[in-house]
This record gives structure tokens, sequence and C-alpha cells, in this order.
């Protein structure tokens, strides 16, 4: 009774594991990410369950390759003639055949389900509900959209963000400037994900929130270009291995070029979870996190603004990619995340200000 018990629980978490791997490998293909743990640590467990599994039913296995036609035996002594004989062992294995068939025929009707909902998705905004076609079509400028700038879209917030809290964290200034040219940069940019196991020095962070983050002449301009000149990228930074710097998670005060304190401790598995799983966000040295404060591109563009915040964070990412690139490290930016998940971790509202998206960076 308890082996049938066993292997009845081999074949349902079998199955369970089998789900698990269907259901994330469509969150893989539809979010398009690169790793995910979960499905890579449910593709070992389905594959160590079907070795349990064939290693318990090898007798089922053979069946194939055995005689269909057996001679008859002569009953043994003391049988009882016209009792059926006891259950055979592969007669048995017919609920693992069935739940192995049951699996299979979910898993297909699970992608044609999967394949009809994604190609019937309707591209006019307002049938298919694609709420990011709806925002351009009424955020496009036109006499409606003149009409509605006469209306008040509040006041200009306040220029640069400070973090109350610990003591800041000074970056090196004056730094010199890579040999690299933008030329070469370009040409060997590439997302990276694997990085090298060395801490990141403070001077090459501090080249890093420079690229992003730093102001470059009289008027405030920075590095990275912005709609009005009005900059609502804010910056944060979360530490994990870096020379010099407790781990912790930060946030660049633009005008001194120094890190204040948000949270003490690595943050990095609370970023991966956030991140869906994506284990590079643990490993990575450091990781920037981009957000948008809205109104303060709001109040001037009205219902435009958000397409300029989207734009300038890009703007900030590739320069972060450019400076990795010529520093000899590597970024690469994530935009799958959990906004409300991200938005505790940073102790933002994600109305006022939102994450907008990761760069993770490390030495090649």
């Amino acid at each position: 009774m308890s082996r049938r018990f066993l292997r009845y629980a081999l074949d349902v978490v079998l199955l369970g594991a089998a789900v698990v791997v269907f259901l994330t490998g469509l969150l893989v293909d539809r979010l398009g990410l690169s790793q995910f743990v979960l499905h890579r640590w449910a593709g070992y467990v389905l594959a160590a369950l079907v070795v349990v599994h064939v290693a318990t039913h090898w007798r089922f296995f053979l069946v194939p390759f055995a005689s269909r036609r057996r001679a008859p035996t002569a009953p043994p002594e003391g049988a009882v003639v016209g009792v059926a004989p006891a259950v055979s062992e592969h007669v048995r294995s017919g609920p693992a055949r069935r739940a192995a068939l049951a699996a299979a025929g979910a898993g297909v009707v699970g992608a044609a389900a999967g394949w009809f909902v994604k190609t019937g998705i309707s591209p006019d905004p307002y049938n298919g509900g694609d709420v990011g076609l709806f925002y351009h079509r009424e955020s496009s400028l036109g006499l409606r959209s003149l009409l509605r700038s006469v209306v008040s879209w509040g006041s200009q917030p306040a220029r640069y963000k400070r973090v109350a809290g610990g003591a800041t964290v000074a970056l090196a200034a004056g730094l010199p400037l890579p040999e690299l040219s933008v030329g070469q940069a370009l040409q060997q940019r590439r997302s990276l994900r694997d990085y090298r196991d060395r801490m990141l020095t403070a001077q090459e962070l501090a080249w890093l929130v420079h690229a992003a983050t730093a102001i470059t002449s009289s008027a405030d301009y920075r590095t990275a270009p912005s709609a009005g000149a009005l900059y609502p990228i804010e910056t944060y930074v979360a530490v994990s291995r870096v020379e010099g710097i407790d781990a912790g998670l930060y946030h660049v005060d633009v005008r001194a070029q120094a890190l204040e304190p948000v949270r003490a401790g690595s943050v990095a598995g609370d970023l991966m979870i956030a991140g869906l799983g994506q284990e590079f966000l643990r490993t990575a040295p450091a990781v920037f996190v981009l957000t948008g404060l809205f109104q303060r591109t709001r109040w001037k563009y009205h219902e435009r603004h958000y397409r300029y915040i989207c734009w300038e964070g890009g703007h900030v990412a590739q320069n972060l990619y450019l400076a990795a690139e010529a520093a000899g490290l590597g970024a690469c930016m994530v935009g799958a995340f959990f906004d409300g998940t991200l938005n505790d971790l940073l102790r933002i509202d994600g109305r006022h200000e939102a994450a907008l998206g990761l760069v993770a960076v490390g030495p090649r």
C-alpha cells in the first residue's frame, strides 16, 4: 500500500512540475525574459522527477520490447480455476500512463489557447484594450489638445530631489575620461548579463553615476538630454559589491554627485524577486534604477509628458551602456519587473514617482 501511494504521489508531483514548467515557459516567452530562475529550477526538478519516474517504472518501458504472445503456463499448484490472477505490474502503471497523456494533452491545449488569444488581440486601441495605443492616440497633438492646454496642469515641482537619512557617500570628482571613442563604444556595445567575480571600484561607480546624471554646464544642463531641460528622471543605485561603499540602496544627489542612503544592507535578492527572478540582478555588483517624477514634466507638456519621460529614461540608460563599455564594463537594461514591488523597495508611491527600468552593471 505504501509503495502504491509513493508512486501515486510521484505522478502527482511530476504532473505539477510539468505544469509549472509550462506556465513559466509561457511567461518567459510573453515577457521576453533572458533569465528566469523559477523556470530554470522548475526544469531541473522536472528532469530529476522524470529520472525517478523511469527508475521506478522501468518494467513498463520494457513492455514494447517483450513478446506479445507468451506460452500459456499452468496455474500454480493450489490456484482456484476461474479466479483472476493478481494484477500485473505494468497494468498497475496504467494511471501513470494516463497522467502522462493528460499532461501532454493539457500542454497542447494550453499552447493552442495561448496562440489563439495572442493572435486575437485587436490592433485597435479601443476594441483591443491596448492602453499604450490608446494613450498614444489621446496624447497626439491637435486642436483638441491645444484647447486642453489652457487648463491648469499643476505647478512646477522642485527641480532636485533629496532623500533625508544617514550620511551621504561622496563620489570621486575630476575623473579621467576613458580613451575608448564613442564610435568604438557604439560598435562594441552589447547587453551583458554575466559578470566577472570581482568588485567594482569606487572610481568605476563614480564614472557611471557621472555619465547618467552629471551637470555639465553653468545652465544646469546634464549629460543626457531632457525636454525643456526639466530632468524628470531620478536615479537610484543598489550597491552590492563596490570597493569602499557599504552595500545598500542609494539615491543619487545630482548636484553633489553623492549617494544618499535609502536602505541599508544588500537588496540584491529583493531586486531579483522584483525583476521576475532574473538572476543577474542578484549577481551584478551594482544595479541602477531609473524612475520618473512625472509632475516635473507634466506641468509644462501636459498629456505628452509621459512620452518625453520614457524617452529620457532611454537617454540615461544609453549613457550608462556607453559609459560601461568605455570603462571595460558591461550593462543590461531590464524592463520586466513587478512595479509595485520595486516602487515599495525604493520607497516611492508609484503614482507621482514610479520606476521605469533597471540597468545592471558589472565587470566583463
